[in-house]
Formats: structure tokens, C-alpha cells, sequence
């Protein structure tokens, strides 16, 4: 199959175009990780996974992936116990795995907003890839923990509080509420950020080299653009020098103006 051929100042242009398209979506996809990082944080911190709603009599209080809050009437506050330091004073085993899975998952997501720092350092493409492998991991981490956590309903403080009636993976009297939510979204959010790491680690293209003439720009090409620049350059107008003469003198153009004339499909000028 024969190369396609193609001018080199033509091909320049584009991929200066292609570059500067290239890296807003490159900038588009940190800001959406930083974005994802913080939530991810977030939904691990805060104990708004599951809660009590309008319809619920039995108690009252909301619980997350470690800490589990109720009432304080003598303060008139929640008081919350647990701590992701110390598993034992974690409900039971599926909230610890819970704990766990979505612990990493925020940590890996903190490990990848620290990773852009090396696209000062190393290859870009190379550190796509560690990104979104990072990320890849994260979301299948963040699925684990939202698919354990319901299995530790059955546990007798969720039950004080949603009422007998739940049990694993039924929620009695009690509500999801956006913490739970948010998990959820940033497993899809987490796995589009991958790909799209993938994507523009695979994308990403460097000028050929190996380019070869195949003849001259014309204007409607080049839109009007200079190469190096990429701005509006100003087309340079050739003067035509006269020589003042008498009646009998025909009127005599530049050596250059007569040579440009005389180039002119049509035009046999001579003098």
C-alpha cells in the first residue's frame, strides 16, 4: 500500500490544531479527577449512606461505611462512633470490608491527582496509562464496597434503627441517602476517567518526520494562517517601478514585475 503523500507545511497546521484540541480535553480530564478525587473522599468520610426517613418511627440517626450516629439528647446533636483507624470499633465484618475497599479506592484516587505532577517529568503517555490503570482499580474497589455494604444490614444497630424488619439487603424503615448515591455515580465516574486515559495515551501523536514535498501551499490551504504562529499573516504586495520617459518611450515594469507577468497562463509579454 502505497504512503499518502501530503504537504509538510499542510500537515503542520493540523497537527498543530489537532495538539491544542488534544490538550483541552487532557486538562478537561485532571479537573474531572480532581473533582472525582475530592467526592471520592467525601462519600468516605461521611457517615450519609443510610438513614432514617419521614416514614421511619422507630429511630432516628444515619450510618456510613464506618461510623454510625444517633441522637445526643442532652447535647441536641449526633453522636457518631467508629473510626477507620480502628476495625474493631467498626460494626462487623461487612462494614469493615466496606471500609476497606472504599478507603483504597479514595487513596488510589489521591495517589492519581499527585500522578499529574509527573507529566512534568515523564513521558505523557506513560503516565496515562499509570493513571488510569489507578483509576481502573479504584472503580472496581468502589463496586466492591457499594455491593458488601447492604449485606451488613442484619447487624442489630441498623436494625435499632430501621426497625426488625432489616436485614441484608433489605433496608427496613431507612433510606439511601447521597452518600451511598455518590459511590455509586463515581464508579461510573471513575471507570469513564480510565478510559478516557487510555484513550488519549493511545492519541497522542508526534509530528512526522518523515514528510516529503509534494508541491506549494496555496492560500485557501493554509486559511489564511501562518505555520509558525498560527495567526492571520498579511499577504506582501510587490511594487511596480516606472520609468518616466518621453512620448516615444513605452512604459518599462521591474525585472521582477515583468518576470512574474510573463508567467501568467496566456500572457506573452515582451518588450
Amino acid at each position: 500500500m502505497e504512503k499518502p503523500m501530503y504537504n509538510p507545511e499542510t500537515a503542520r497546521i493540523y497537527y498543530f490544531r489537532y495538539m491544542r484540541e488534544y490538550r483541552a480535553v487532557c486538562v478537561l480530564w485532571a479537573l474531572l479527577t480532581i473533582i472525582w478525587c475530592i467526592l471520592n473522599v467525601v462519600a468516605f468520610i461521611q457517615p450519609h449512606w443510610i438513614g432514617d426517613t419521614d416514614d421511619d418511627r422507630t429511630g432516628y440517626g444515619h450510618i456510613g461505611v464506618f461510623q454510625y450516629c444517633k441522637p445526643d439528647s442532652a447535647y441536641q446533636r449526633y453522636v457518631c462512633d467508629g473510626s477507620f483507624t480502628s476495625f474493631n470499633s467498626i460494626l462487623n465484618d461487612a462494614f469493615r470490608a466496606t471500609t476497606f475497599f472504599c478507603g483504597v479506592s479514595a487513596l488510589l484516587m489521591l495517589i492519581v491527582v499527585a500522578a499529574l505532577l509527573l507529566f512534568f517529568c515523564f513521558k505523557k503517555t506513560i503516565v496515562f496509562y499509570l493513571c488510569g490503570i489507578l483509576e481502573l482499580i479504584s472503580a472496581v474497589f468502589m463496586f466492591l464496597a457499594c455491593v458488601i455494604f447492604p449485606s451488613g444490614w442484619d447487624h442489630q444497630e441498623v436494625r435499632n434503627l430501621c426497625g426488625s424488619t432489616a436485614d441484608q439487603y433489605k433496608l427496613g424503615y431507612c433510606g439511601v441517602r447521597w452518600g451511598y448515591i455518590l459511590a455509586i455515580l463515581g464508579i461510573f465516574d471513575a471507570a469513564l476517567l480510565a478510559i478516557l486515559a487510555f484513550v488519549l495515551a493511545s492519541k497522542r501523536e508526534e509530528f512526522p518526520k518523515d514528510s516529503y514535498v509534494t508541491g506549494t501551499v496555496n492560500k485557501s490551504e493554509l486559511e489564511g494562517y501562518n505555520v509558525d504562529t498560527m495567526s492571520k499573516r498579511s499577504i506582501p504586495i510587490q511594487p511596480v517601478v516606472t520609468v518616466p520617459g518621453g512620448d516615444d518611450r513605452h512604459e518599462r515594469f521591474s525585472e521582477y514585475s515583468q518576470s512574474q507577468f510573463s508567467r501568467r497562463p496566456g500572457h506573452n509579454f515582451q518588450l
